[in-house]
């Protein structure tokens, strides 16, 4: 999901909400610093993800984090 569980938090929130979606998937390849550039990351249990509760997408975005690290078309990861 594009390095970032923000797209896994948006996704979550739209296949609850669509009666004929059973699977969704999640990228596992990160950075290192995923966890950091939202306020909250996904609960995971036994392969289902909590959808979540809180207002909007469900966490907001680390601004700071973002900021660190710009996108660079040129950079390899």
């Amino acid at each position: 999901n594009y390095y970032s569980h923000l797209s896994s938090f948006v996704s979550a929130s739209l296949c609850a909400s669509l009666p004929n979606v059973r699977i969704m998937e999640i990228d596992i390849d990160d950075v290192p610093w995923k966890d950091e550039l939202t306020t909250s990351v996904p609960e995971i249990v036994d392969g289902y993800m909590t959808v979540p509760s809180a207002p909007g997408w469900g966490t907001e975005i680390n601004e700071d984090i973002a900021r660190a690290h710009p996108w660079d078309e040129n950079k390899v990861m």
